[in-house]
């Protein structure tokens, strides 16, 4: 199974590449992060492992997302920005990745044929 994980060098999408790179049932795991609010050090560890690939990009951007998705089975989508002080702060930005964002993913998953997205909010 290839897997796409957005948001995959933030903690929680970080502990989840590590988890599904030592499932045998997983070919290869892509991670899809703009590293706004991940960090890299998250996914260092994994930098050399023939199952994964870092793919730098924004989820506002339908092409990229796109792009994100092609030759995927799975989606996790955990990419978007949390706090509610800075949904305040920055109500347009918030709405942009998180809902928009989100829209973006679900679209390319429908265009390319994807049947499973897990989607991952509070």
């Amino acid at each position: 199974m290839r897997i796409l994980i957005t948001g995959g060098a933030g903690f929680i999408g970080s502990h989840l590449v590590e988890a599904l790179l030592a499932d045998p049932r997983v070919s290869h795991v892509r991670v899809l992060d703009n590293l706004a609010t991940g960090n890299r050090l998250n996914i260092e560890p994994f930098m050399n492992n023939p199952k994964f690939e870092f793919m730098w990009g924004d989820i506002r951007e339908y092409n990229t997302c796109f792009d994100a998705c092609k030759d995927i089975d799975l989606i996790t989508h955990q990419a978007a920005l949390g706090s509610v002080p800075r949904s305040i702060k920055q109500p347009l930005t918030t709405n942009n990745v998180n809902i928009g964002g989100t829209l973006n993913i679900f679209t390319a998953a429908k265009d390319l044929g994807i049947k499973r997205v897990v989607y991952a909010a509070s």
